[in-house]
């Protein structure tokens, strides 16, 4: 029987995956408008500050704090339907001040913290570009170990040397991928002898190692050239074959949806026979970027996790959300499960590659 004793809580950012992942485990999920006579445990006020006070005691408990980046709207309570209130819009810098303060109020009351953060703040914010930039990923990986996390759970990191931005005597960094989940999800609606993985551009064609390497299918590479120096790159060529064949574009995150779309336009001078992505974090900044992908003639599906919420005006016909809720589940109970028990993250990620290997086998 799986161990219980622990908390969950969540910020405003993705309500909906928190309280999925609370459904998935079973247990009470401690949301921002739970009150006392004192008020919510997350307000924010009208000067633009917050005060985050914990409704119930956490001395000893292990907590596990559920925020991603996103924007989003404060809960402030319920309807006399029970439908959800929602006050004040939160930005992104919102909600990681809502997650700092979170962590600090639970560790202050004696708790330990694990955070949960699916889409991690300032990823993309990995290295110093030029001088005197900032660093955000580091930052924001000091300035939640100051506040007292304890531990860390994230999903597909732009750059696998993550760890190494935290200090590892501090913080444990645990990571969940999107390999085995989206190999699934491909080899079981493909036909493997018409299907290619098609990279972008040659810096994306190592990451599409795994995919090609795991399922056995082919690869193409799109080729980019700067023709002038104002000009941005590009596709001129392609190593490989996609005529008359189905191909899959794998990414960690996309925005504008710009390289999905002009990945298309050349696969189609090159006769393929329809196009589908595989994104992990659906960013989808861009209204026109998601129209772009609606009209393609070969873009046929955009397959995305929900490790970001995507709102109603997003969800164009060709978006499919596949849920990783579960998934962040088990590692929650695998990590907070008691001394002696069965708590190998390790072996948790190597068990999702097991119905892959039963649909290879069978095929």
């Amino acid at each position: 029987m799986a161990h219980k004793d622990f908390l969950l809580f969540a910020g405003n950012s993705h309500l909906g995956f928190a309280r999925a992942i609370a459904r998935q485990l079973g247990v009470v999920l401690h949301e921002p408008d739970e009150s006392d006579r004192r008020g919510p445990t997350i307000k924010w006020f009208s000067n633009g500050n917050v005060l985050v006070d914990p409704k119930i005691n956490v001395r000893g408990k292990h907590c596990f704090v559920i925020q991603t980046q996103a924007p989003g709207r404060a809960l402030i309570g319920k309807d006399s339907n029970g439908n959800d209130v929602f006050g004040v819009n939160l930005t992104v810098s919102d909600m990681i001040i809502e997650l700092y303060w979170m962590v600090h109020a639970l560790t202050c009351a004696g708790a330990r913290v694990t955070v949960v953060t699916p889409y991690l703040p300032y990823i993309r914010s990995d290295k110093q570009d030029h001088p005197r930039a900032s660093i955000g990923a580091r930052t924001f990986a000091d300035l939640l170990t100051s506040v007292g996390a304890r531990g860390i759970v994230i999903m597909e990191p732009h750059f696998q040397q993550i760890h190494g931005f935290f200090d590892q005597k501090a913080i444990k960094v645990d990571t969940l991928n999107m390999k085995p989940i989206f190999a699934y999800e491909i080899l079981a609606n493909s036909e493997r002898d018409k299907t290619v993985f098609v990279a972008p551009d040659i810096g994306e064609a190592k990451h599409l190692g795994p995919f090609v390497n795991m399922l056995k299918m082919d690869i193409a590479i799109i080729n980019k050239e700067r023709t002038s120096d104002n000009e941005s790159a590009r596709a001129q060529h392609m190593v490989g074959n996609v005529e008359d064949r189905d191909c899959w574009l794998i990414d960690d995150e996309t925005m504008s949806g710009g390289t999905l779309v002009e990945a298309a336009d050349f696969c189609v001078t090159k006769g393929a026979r329809s196009l589908r992505a595989a994104i992990c974090h659906p960013v989808l900044t861009s209204m026109d970027g998601l129209k772009r992908i609606e009209a393609h003639p070969l873009i046929k599906e955009l397959l995305v996790t929900d490790t970001i919420p995507v709102p109603p005006e997003k969800r164009i016909s060709k978006l499919r959300v596949r849920s990783v809720a579960p998934e962040f589940a088990r590692a929650i109970e695998i990590l907070a499960a008691l001394p002696g028990e069965d708590n190998s993250l390790d072996a948790f990620k190597e068990s999702l590659y097991s119905p892959i290997n039963d649909l290879l086998k069978r095929r």
